[in-house]
């Protein structure tokens, strides 16, 4: 087996050196080729571009190659080695991640490969036109602050200006007629209150406050306002005093856990495609580095690696949204009285597993099986027994005419198709894929995310296995006897087999689980066979049961990889602070019982702010 990395440039640029823009954007291309067409990254040699900044005069970036077991203070000798750089001074790797350009330094003993091999599929492709994805080597002071470049002078120079202006030595700015909380405004009513949003909206102002809530309005783009100096400029400020940020939600939440010795919690919630795992992500990644002085702790390790597990299980494509999360989940940092991160909890409300079955016109069913057809290489294809996609009913659910119409709508041709799934799809109604969408991509980015979670290999295939197994499951057909009534029987018995052997389980057992139900009486064992129309809700609802225990687990498994810290005892006090990230609000003609549920969860939170956040600030008010 031959396996080849190849490092192509931009055209026009060279390795080491040249003009200015040090902090550019970092563009690696990777291809690897097998016999099997897999890519292999036990072994695999990588190449990470550093970029030195002012620490190297005219270098742009230097390259060094990297396994995916080389911690960064190896990376950082080799950058010093190549560039010469003084050996007296302390140095640092810091990672630009995908959350708007905010800096991340690692520890000496983390994998800058792995936490590159998560990046988003356009990242390393090079097609991303900002200043995301890079990694960066910073001076680390005796003190062990990091030195930002400039970040330290315009802090200064932005908070004498903010004192000039208020001893009037400096004039006013203009007074604009929008509000930075919207308890400010004179007259509140729905007009006013839009229109204020609207404005702050269109001069890239996404936050704005309503007393102590944020509302956040998705922009859809990157917007620079999540780099060091805005994490600088929010530590241990009162809420209100600066403008809006969701730093400032969470710095609040910390700096009120640590003084008053109380848990603290933060609410997400809005509409499908609001940005609220976004929100909820950069949240998380500040609570832990306001306890980590800005470092990469473990626990922020792990979560980077529990959040793409989590959405390829739990999200799928809806009509709002393309990356809609079909289960709310509970984020719980744990601290001890020092304010240092001492593990997490995540906990998950109402899987939707109805999806699992059945999806409506323009819908999906969950991510991971898509990643799995997709990705799977030939000997796993032949392992797990997988089909074309369109070939399992827990997939393609569409009739014609719906799909015609979707085929008119997305303007989806056999060409495009036949691009993302090879040899596997071969129909024109392309129901399977979502515009900009690399499935076998995301099939190894979910791999490498499972094993930086903690998942073995062999667990992995059993989880694999599993997942073909529901798949297969959904394609078993009933029909009746034709010497009794009230009997029924398998169409297509040649499955059976394959999923027992999925499931590891003994096809008699299966087949009595699918066919009949038992009843125990008083000193009697009753066993009765199901109905026709029974039938098929007794296999949606194994599938649904299957799929539901899997997602548990997994999280069980998560929580284990998060909680876990030996060097702290059980008898310390534990404080925390809780992000719960809902479901968001998804309005159909006809909607489903989950969805059911998950409108009137937003609901009951709404009603919540009513009655009590609304209320405290009118009586804030009334005080003053």
């Amino acid at each position: 087996m031959e396996c080849q990395w190849n490092v192509v440039n931009r055209p026009g640029e060279s390795c080491v050196g040249g003009a200015s823009g040090a902090d550019g954007s970092c563009c690696t291309i990777m291809s690897c080729h097998d016999a099997g067409g897999r890519r292999r990254y036990e072994d695999s040699e990588f190449t990470l571009r550093v970029y030195p900044g002012a620490l190297s005069e005219g270098t742009i970036y230097c390259p060094v190659t990297a396994r995916k077991v080389t911690s960064a203070a190896e990376v950082i000798e080799r950058v010093i080695e190549r560039l010469q750089l003084d050996r007296a001074r302390l140095y640092v790797l810091a990672e630009v991640k995908e959350f708007g350009g905010e800096e991340w330094i690692l520890n000496p003993c983390d994998c800058p490969v792995q936490r590159m091999m998560l990046w988003p599929r356009m990242a390393l492709e090079n097609r991303l036109g900002g200043e995301d994805y890079r990694f960066l080597l910073r001076e680390k002071d005796l003190d062990g602050s990091i030195r930002y470049g400039n970040l330290q002078m315009w802090l200064r120079v932005t908070e004498e200006r903010r004192r000039m202006v208020e001893r009037g030595l400096l004039p006013q700015p203009p007074a604009g007629q929008y509000v930075a909380d919207l308890c400010a405004l004179p007259d509140l009513n729905e007009r006013t209150l839009l229109e204020n949003l609207r404005g702050r909206f269109r001069q890239e102002k996404i936050y704005t406050y309503v007393g102590g809530i944020l509302i956040v309005v998705n922009p859809f783009k990157f917007l620079p306002i999540y780099n060091p100096k805005y994490v600088k400029m929010y530590d241990n400020h009162r809420l209100g005093k600066l403008e809006p940020h969701i730093y400032a939600v969470a710095d609040a939440a910390y700096h009120a856990m640590l003084q008053r010795k109380r848990n603290q919690c933060i609410v997400i919630s809005g509409e499908s495609g609001s940005g609220k795992t976004q929100s909820t992500n950069f949240l998380i990644h500040h609570l832990t580095a306001l306890s980590q002085k800005g470092f990469a702790s473990g626990v922020e390790q792990i979560i980077l690696g529990a959040g793409p597990v989590l959405e390829a299980f739990g999200n799928a494509k809806t009509a709002h949204n393309n990356n809609s999360s079909r289960f709310g989940k509970f984020i719980q940092v744990n601290y001890q009285e020092s304010g240092t991160v001492r593990g997490a909890y995540v906990e998950k409300y109402l899987l939707e597993k109805s999806r699992l079955v059945y999806q409506e016109h323009n819908e999906r069913n969950y991510h991971v099986f898509y990643y799995l057809l997709a990705g799977a290489s030939e000997e796993e294809r032949k392992a797990f027994h997988l089909l074309k996609p369109e070939e399992y009913h827990y997939l393609n659910q569409m009739s014609i005419s719906a799909a015609l119409n979707r085929l008119s709508a997305f303007q989806i041709t056999k060409k495009v198709h036949r691009q993302h799934w090879g040899n596997y799809c071969e129909t024109e109604l392309d129901c399977f894929m979502v515009e900009g969408e690399d499935l076998k991509h995301d099939f190894e980015r979910l791999q490498l995310a499972m094993e930086m979670v903690g998942f073995l290999p062999t667990t992995r295939k059993q989880i694999f296995s599993l997942l073909s197994a529901i798949l297969l499951l959904g394609n078993i057909r009933y029909k009746k006897k034709t010497y009794r009534d009230d009997s029924i029987d398998i169409c297509n018995p040649e499955v059976l087999p394959i999923v027992s052997e999925l499931l590891e389980v003994k096809e008699e057992m299966l087949f009595e689980a699918l066919t009949t139900r038992k009843t125990v009486t008083v000193g009697e064992r009753l066993i009765v066979p199901y109905k026709l129309a029974e039938a098929g809700t007794v296999r949606d609802s194994m599938a649904k049961s299957l799929y539901g225990a899997l997602f548990d687990w997994i999280v069980f498994r998560t929580n284990h990889a998060l909680l876990y810290n030996k060097d702290l005892e059980d008898s310390d006090k534990i404080l925390s602070i809780g992000v719960l990230d809902i479901f968001g609000f998804e309005d159909y003609e006809n909607n489903s019982f989950e969805q059911f549920c998950i409108n009137f969860a937003n609901e009951t939170l709404q009603h919540y702010f009513n009655q009590h956040v609304f209320k405290l600030e009118q009586v804030t008010d009334l005080r003053f």
